[in-house]
């Protein structure tokens, strides 16, 4: 790496002098040397030369002496560093010129080995001190961008609350990081048929988002070609086998509930047993057989199943990353615990009750750091 040296004095001997003493490094492409003869020209050569990493200063010099020639440094260049030449006798101006920003010193008459060894320690600082602006400068692009992908993310989701007729919903997700792999949705397919969905993503990064993103988009898509859950899922599943070479998979939650008659149709990918609640009834996990998650196995078929909500009836639909969470011993907050919240929570509205079990799991970790992501999401069947 070249290091760029600005040499600052009004002596006329000082450029041959230096370009002499550092002859070898030049011809080398170490060193590349600027010379000024005060402040003023120092200042307008960095200005066409951005790249400096060294300036070598007198302190007394005309027009613009050192101290304020390197307070302009220190403000305008914060990555350079600056070498002050000084006699011994004007120890008490050395002192105020590295007071001022100085990174080092050489006293008169100056020894260029010693000096050159100044350089390229200094040298080795500035560009470990660019490196380090440069992986800040990256890591603030990512971190930009990773904000964006967050916001865009949450803004494809429908949204907190749906209540129309006998059917009420609320759902919310808390990432574990700045994007993340689960997601939630509702929709009507008609004036009757509302659909509902819960689904996690293998990963917690970008790609997974964008693998969410894709599954989310098929689903409903699908979901607009047949009213069987089954159905919905065994075509995406299809789809996604086919178009993806990441492997990756996905679990999910998909039922179809008829707001006339409260049957709730539904299938399972793989994901966690949704529960079931009624009024003055424990918390109980609806009936399903083990089956794969989307994108393992194309062959594989679905089933669909029914449940028959009564009036009051909850149903409740969440991911991994409640029952999985740890405290700071390793446990797991596990079904127990959340059969134990339902059930502490069955008078309270759709949004009380997922927001009382985000706040339980949050409670039980107990500041230990959150692994997964956290999403919920509730369907009440009020109809009288």
């Amino acid at each position: 790496m070249v290091a760029h040296i600005l040499i600052v004095d009004d002596e006329p001997d000082t450029e041959p002098l230096f370009s002499q003493s550092f002859s070898a490094q030049v011809e080398s492409g170490q060193y590349r040397l600027f010379f000024a003869k005060n402040g003023v020209e120092a200042l307008n050569i960095l200005q066409e030369t951005p790249e400096m990493d060294i300036a070598i200063t007198e302190t007394h010099l005309p027009v613009m002496d050192g101290l304020t020639l390197i307070g302009h440094i220190v403000e305008q260049y914060p990555l350079m560093r600056s070498i002050v030449v000084s006699a011994y006798s004007d120890l008490s101006n050395l002192r105020a010129v590295m007071n001022k920003g100085a990174h080092d010193f050489v006293l008169k008459p100056v020894d260029f080995e010693d000096l050159g060894a100044t350089i390229d320690k200094t040298a080795a600082l500035v560009a470990s001190l660019k490196k380090a602006q440069k992986s800040q400068q990256k890591l603030n692009s990512i971190t930009d961008e990773l904000d964006v992908s967050a916001r865009l993310q949450r803004s494809i989701l429908p949204g907190n609350v749906m209540e129309k007729g006998p059917l009420k919903v609320y759902a919310d997700t808390d990432p574990a990081a700045e994007v993340g792999g689960d997601f939630y949705d509702f929709f009507w397919l008609n004036d009757t048929l509302l659909g509902v969905v819960i689904a996690d993503v293998s990963g917690k990064n970008i790609s997974a988002a964008l693998f969410m993103t894709m599954t989310r988009t098929l689903l409903k898509c699908f979901a607009r070609l047949t009213q069987s859950p089954a159905d919905c899922l065994t075509r995406v599943n299809e789809t996604l086998v086919a178009e993806n070479p990441t492997l990756m998979f996905v679990t999910g939650f998909y039922g179809v509930i008829d707001a006339t008659t409260g049957i709730l149709t539904y299938a399972n990918a793989g994901h966690l047993p949704p529960l079931v609640m009624g009024l003055d009834k424990k918390p109980t996990f609806l009936e399903e057989n083990p089956s794969l998650a989307l994108g393992i196995d194309e062959t594989f078929v679905f089933k669909d199943y029914a449940y028959r909500c009564a009036p009051g009836d909850t149903v409740f639909l969440y991911t991994d990353g409640v029952t999985e969470a740890n405290n700071p011993s390793g446990e797991e907050y596990d079904f127990t615990r959340l059969l134990a919240c339902m059930q502490d929570s069955e008078r309270k509205t759709p949004k009380e009750l997922t927001e009382a079990v985000t706040a339980s799991v949050h409670t039980f970790a107990s500041g230990a750091p959150q692994s997964d992501d956290i999403t919920t999401l509730c369907l009440r069947y009020e109809k009288e």
